[in-house]
């Protein structure tokens, strides 16, 4: 009589190929949505799904989220630093201040990573503005409550 042992091999083998099918057919915007924090615009998907596999569109994509979510990061944080008590002021800006320097140590440890290719440095661009858009949610969380008090 098989046993769960005979049947697990074939059974992740076949679930593994059909996970890769399945991304296969996936365009390019939802390949990264998969990984994507909240809050990533319409227009970057769109953008990257024209761009299709053209490395300076693709770019011009990741310039324009990047501008787009440091646009977004420091509006919230004005808006949440002009309602705050002056002691949450000085914390903020202090969390802010740490951020910034994790932020410029993330990229400079990625671009050791992905070294200085042009694909490298397009996921080095996507990480780093992934954390700018995973920041300005947490700045728009923070600033929701200060709106409930």
């Amino acid at each position: 009589m098989p046993t769960i042992r005979t049947f697990v091999p074939p059974l992740a083998l076949a679930l593994m190929a059909q996970a890769a099918t399945a991304a296969a057919s996936d365009s390019r915007s939802q390949d990264i949505k998969r990984h994507a924090p909240p809050g990533i615009t319409a227009a970057f998907y769109a953008c990257v799904d024209k761009a299709g596999s053209d490395t300076n569109a693709a770019s011009n994509c990741l310039t324009d989220e990047r501008a787009r979510q440091d646009n977004r990061l420091n509006a919230t944080y004005k808006n949440l630093l002009s309602k705050l008590a002056p002691k949450a002021k000085d914390q903020l800006i202090h969390a802010e201040r740490a951020w910034l320097k994790f932020q410029e140590a993330s990229g400079a440890l990625e671009s050791s990573v992905y070294n200085s290719e042009a694909v490298g440095n397009l996921q080095v661009t996507e990480n780093a503005i992934f954390r700018i858009c995973k920041r300005a949610n947490a700045l728009d969380d923070y600033l929701f409550v200060v709106n409930l008090q």
